[in-house]
């Protein structure tokens, strides 16, 4: 071979091994009071690097012992490499409020779009896989015990996968290839709206489809804060309504919540409340 075919192959080789580095490497920042994403979860075999981004000094260190990066200034970097699968819990000595983990898994599934989405919106997931030639199985489920399995997904050959599925309503996901399992992620769907209008008390709220029994708040626009508070917090009844005590002036909007109480479901249009 010619040298210039040796040196095509040797920068072809570096390329290449940057781009398996880059690939198997997992970043995490370390913010002024918190690590960021705060959990991470990555494949067996993955480096993660923790970069200090902040100008505070900050340590990354294992709850375990397993590892320590000592102290670490402004732009200072540590990167540790994960084996085994389990959970890594770590925390900074210096401000131990700030606090991280990191999950090992053979399957991964990426995260799920935060905000509530309308019944029939189709959702692309994603995730990683540490075996490529192994099909994954994506699975649903009601109430986050008892799975069953809707799709499957062919790896490429990085183990990346993805799959497309019907938003029909709120549901838990996870995925499996053979005997390993990813972590379970919420889907919220909604096809619910918070009709509201004004009264003498305050405002009369009615959810449809009906949602007895559902939780609300109501929310005021407070300048001094320059947003949203709640200021009420209540349900509505037998049939979706309730008529809620406001005090006046306000510029209100109602929000039906999820059952942990502030995961906002729909919201209501604003209305005027004006001084009696």
């Amino acid at each position: 071979m010619s040298a210039r075919g040796l040196s095509s192959l040797a920068v072809a080789l570096v390329l290449l091994q940057a781009a398996v580095a880059e690939a198997t490497q997992q970043e995490v920042s370390v913010q002024f009071s918190a690590y960021a994403p705060s959990q991470l979860d990555v494949l067996p075999g993955e480096t993660v690097q923790w970069t200090n981004i902040s100008q505070r000094t900050h340590t990354v260190t294992s709850d375990t012992g397993l590892f320590d990066s000592g102290e670490l200034p402004g732009d200072a970097r540590f990167t540790f490499p994960f084996s085994s699968v389990e959970t890594y819990a770590y925390h900074c000595t210096i401000h131990p409020s700030i606090r991280g983990e990191v999950d090992v898994r053979r399957v991964i599934l990426g995260s799920l779009p935060t905000a509530v989405l309308s019944v029939g919106t189709r959702v692309e997931l994603t995730g990683r896989t540490a075996d490529p030639t192994q099909p994954v199985y994506l699975q649903r489920s009601l109430d986050g015990s008892a799975f069953s399995t809707i799709s499957s997904a062919a790896p490429a050959p990085d183990g990346t996968w993805r799959a497309t599925v019907n938003a029909a309503e709120t549901r838990y996901y996870r995925a499996t290839s053979g005997t390993d399992v990813s972590q379970t992620r919420r889907l919220l769907v909604s096809s619910r709206r918070v009709h509201i209008r004004k009264t003498r008390q305050g405002v009369r709220v009615t959810v449809t489809p009906s949602a007895p029994f559902s939780r609300i708040l109501v929310e005021a626009y407070l300048r001094e804060r320059f947003g949203w508070w709640p200021v009420v917090r209540t349900r509505v009844d037998y049939v979706s309504e309730a008529d809620v005590r406001v005090p006046r002036p306000a510029r209100v909007r109602v929000v039906l919540v999820d059952t942990d109480g502030w995961t906002p479901l729909a919201t209501s249009r604003t209305v005027v409340l004006a001084k009696k």
